[in-house]
């Protein structure tokens, strides 16, 4: 968008150049747009004589002298006979006599306006007097102060190329390309700014959209303060989230609605099959009964923290993460596996429920197990931060990405038990209490899942 802008500015700035610069020195009749050499070194001459005479009103010590100026001094070398005189009240500058100041009497102008009880008359004049090479020339003024300055002489013109140019430049582009300029500048600057303000605003909402959690999307993004610009888009972004929330309900239903309705079934098949003889088959059947049922469950589990939007009560990390590592040392005993606790501080209360945290650090603490070899430790410790590391030491996570991890029925190791939802109940249970569940590959081999608890 600032590159599109920036591209019409330019068309906009090349299009006034030549409407206003180009055009008008084209449209020029000959006589115009060429002068003479001759006329356009008088101009340059009355300039600098000019702007001396200001110079040396305002700053009298500190204006250069004279006979330095460029033009002066060029003028001198093309023209030997060149005199010129100037005053201002009783300084004289200059190399020749005041001959038009005399011949046109002038000083009869200045006694008299010394006279004079109102100061606030002024008088002024502009001599210009044929020459047979070149004009002679005069300027006069006295109001509350005298300056007057007048040359003779001037037959021979200097650069007449560059003294040619510099007044096309000097009588066209500065007075026409400085006001356009100066106006394109400001326009592109109201267009810089209105752009800044309504990118500012779309870093906002990208923000806002960002901070949205995929499995809470009752928040919205806020129409209020937006630019009417930028409005149908977040209102086309909400009612996106509206229909994404939608369809996930429903689809959360329908699994919550099938778990149920499985849990009777599998109730009733399990009865059956306890009434059979004894027998291998028999007990194929009721372990894979067992099986099921333990799906359903953690089916229903994940269903029902999904649908929740908060917490109540407080928890001691520490103490929840020890009595999960207890209740699971019978399963680490008998895969061969020890279990190591440590904690940073013997006591940590985190908002939140005591029950989901335990299922959430057991699920993680019954990972590691089935993924550590015999004979290896599982670590687990809380830090003081309401963060719980459990770590295992066995083949790692390998090259997929860990967060993948979290995903329901997600299996990416073939030795692993279960049916993939243990890390995503973890995950679920993180984000329900404000936190977060990560996996990564631990220094040294083996794996580590961490999910931090805000405290």
């Amino acid at each position: 968008m600032f590159a599109q802008m920036a591209a019409l500015t330019a068309l906009f700035l090349g299009w006034g150049l030549y409407a206003f610069v180009l055009k008008p020195i084209f449209d020029m009749p000959p006589t115009a747009r060429a002068q003479r050499p001759l006329q356009a070194t008088e101009s340059e001459l009355r300039t600098a004589l000019h702007q001396f005479v200001v110079a040396s009103r305002t700053d009298a010590k500190g204006t250069p002298s004279i006979a330095q100026d460029p033009v002066i001094a060029a003028v001198q070398a093309r023209n030997p006979g060149f005199r010129y005189y100037v005053r201002i009240d009783e300084r004289i500058f200059g190399n020749g006599e005041p001959v038009m100041f005399q011949s046109l009497k002038l000083d009869r102008v200045v006694r008299a306006h010394r006279e004079l009880t109102d100061a606030g008359i002024c008088s002024q004049m502009e001599k210009i007097v044929d020459g047979a090479g070149g004009d002679d020339y005069a300027s006069f003024h006295i109001c509350d102060r005298l300056t007057y300055f007048e040359y003779r002489n001037l037959k021979n013109p200097i650069e007449p190329g560059k003294v040619e140019q510099i007044g096309i430049f000097d009588k066209l582009l500065r007075p026409f390309s400085g006001n356009f300029l100066l106006a394109a500048g400001g326009v592109f600057t109201i267009f810089a700014l209105i752009f800044s303000v309504h990118i500012l605003s779309i870093r906002r909402i990208a923000r806002l959209a960002r901070s949205i959690d995929p499995q809470r999307l009752d928040a919205k993004l806020p129409e209020k303060g937006v630019a009417t610009e930028i409005l149908p888009l977040v209102r086309a972004v909400n009612h996106l989230i509206g229909e994404v929330d939608a369809a996930q309900r429903r689809s959360t239903f329908f699994l919550s609605a099938a778990a149920h309705e499985m849990r009777t079934p599998l109730t009733v098949l399990r009865t059956r099959l306890e009434l059979m003889d004894d027998g291998a088959q028999k007990d194929k059947l009721v372990g894979d009964v067992q099986r099921l049922t333990a799906l359903v469950n953690q089916l229903l589990k994940l269903m029902s923290i999904g649908n929740r939007r908060d917490v109540t009560g407080f928890a001691d990390l520490v103490a929840v993460a020890g009595k999960a590592m207890r209740q699971l040392a019978p399963v680490a005993e008998a895969a061969g596996v020890d279990l190591r606790f440590e904690s940073d501080v013997p006591m940590l209360e985190v908002p939140g429920e005591e029950t989901l945290i335990g299922s959430a650090i057991s699920n993680l603490i019954d990972n590691a197990i089935s993924f550590a070899p015999a004979g290896s430790v599982v670590e687990v410790c809380v830090d003081a931060t309401g963060a719980v590391t459990v770590r295992d030491h066995g083949a790692g996570l390998g090259e997929g990405d860990p967060a993948l991890l979290f995903e329901p029925f997600a299996r990416p190791a073939a030795s692993r038990r279960g049916f993939g939802l243990g890390l995503a109940i973890v995950s679920a249970v993180a984000r329900l209490h404000g936190g977060s569940a990560r996996a990564a590959n631990a220094p040294g081999g083996g794996a580590e899942f961490i999910v931090t608890f805000s405290s």
